[in-house]
């Protein structure tokens, strides 16, 4: 990366001469000439040059004259794929608080990095798949190793906002879940010290001993051993469970980041005992108004169960659209037993390679 330079300077002559090997591959334009000035005229282009020869390695040409950006053409130069060229360009594209549409060919490989920047599938358009990625806000309490669902969640979102400073629920999922051990879901818990629901969970302590840790993963090898990828998994794990202090909140926030540093994915957050302690004593509805106002969001997403709490109108009243995430219903093998859904991701991970936790991560809808 640090041999590139951003430039948003391009040549009429670079577009057309760029872009002519692979016309008619994964994209068609009758006129590259006609194509060209037209963005010169009306678009707008971020690009990377090397900065030692100043040839072109990648280009993001786009429109930014209406409520949303469109990106036209996303191109890499041969010599300089696999680098994340692209990612980079649409990264800082992504900072804007506009939503971002583009439209690419359902067979074209670039689909899986649009997916990987949380582009969703929106509509079909002359045999191309339009998709958009939407700036929205989530707030969630952390949890421990989390199910997909909550990867929905993020996926869904551009940010999270963990809620580290509400109140421990003993009988939630901030320090506990399901694995598969023997046949059957199991429920393992990370001891804490004077757990109590008067706490916020930020307060509430991190009780695991060398015997704890041990007695848990003699239970992963019993009920993983045989996994493709228990290996892998347990050295992710193993990395998340040798913090022996510190509150429930950093280590169930170090699992979710572990899981996405595991599949090579970035993830957005923030603590809202940092970035706004001052709207603790709101009511629930209004605290998370507040927040996504204040972090500059117009949009925010929650988990499907929040129907029964959450009002879309009042929401939009308040000048925010209220969303819900509903997973869809996935499977994959587990030894070939009967299907047991939504346990922990460390289940999921157990199972299936990266690239297909991935695939899962995009699979739910906005509703």
């Amino acid at each position: 990366m640090l041999n590139y330079a951003e430039s948003s300077a391009i040549c009429r002559d670079e577009i057309i001469l760029s872009l002519t090997p692979s016309n008619h591959t994964f994209f068609h334009i009758p006129d590259l000439s006609e194509y060209a000035d037209k963005i010169f005229l009306l678009g707008k282009c971020t690009a990377l040059r090397n900065r030692d020869t100043n040839m072109l390695a990648s280009y993001i040409l786009y429109y930014d004259n209406g409520p949303e950006i469109y990106i036209s053409m996303v191109w890499t130069n041969p010599l300089n794929r696999r680098q994340g060229l692209a990612a980079q360009l649409i990264n800082k594209l992504q900072l804007s608080p506009k939503d971002i549409l583009l439209e690419v060919n359902p067979e074209n490989p670039a689909k899986s990095l649009y997916q990987d920047l949380k582009f969703a599938f929106e509509s079909k358009k002359e045999g191309n798949d339009v998709m958009r990625f939407t700036k929205r806000l989530a707030v969630m309490q952390p949890y421990i190793f989390p199910y997909l669902g909550y990867f929905h969640l993020l996926e869904a979102s551009d940010h999270i906002v963990f809620y580290d400073d509400v109140n421990y629920i003993k009988s939630g999922w901030i320090n506990r879940n399901r694995i598969l051990l023997e046949g059957r879901e199991h429920l393992f818990t990370v001891s804490l010290k004077d757990a109590s629901s008067f706490k916020t969970i930020k307060e509430t302590m991190v009780g695991m001993n060398i015997k704890m840790r041990d007695k848990f993963f003699k239970q992963l090898q019993s009920a993983y051993a045989k996994a493709p990828h228990y290996d892998q998994v347990c050295e992710l794990i193993a990395g998340v469970f040798a913090r022996q202090d510190g509150s429930i909140s950093d280590m169930a926030i170090d699992s979710i980041e572990s899981v996405y540093r595991y599949l090579g994915k970035d993830l957005s957050f923030s603590r809202a005992s940092l970035i706004a302690p001052e709207t603790k004593e709101l009511d629930k509805s209004e605290r998370l108004i507040h927040i996504t106002k204040k972090l500059g969001y117009d949009k925010y997403v929650n988990p499907v169960g929040g129907m029964a709490l959450y009002d879309k109108d009042y929401f939009s009243e308040k000048g925010i659209v209220l969303s819900f995430v509903k997973p869809h219903e996935i499977n994959y093998s587990q030894f070939g037993a009967d299907f047991i859904p939504w346990l922990s991701i460390i289940d999921v991970l157990m199972f299936n390679d990266k690239k297909t936790v991935s695939k899962f991560f995009t699979q739910y809808q906005i509703i």
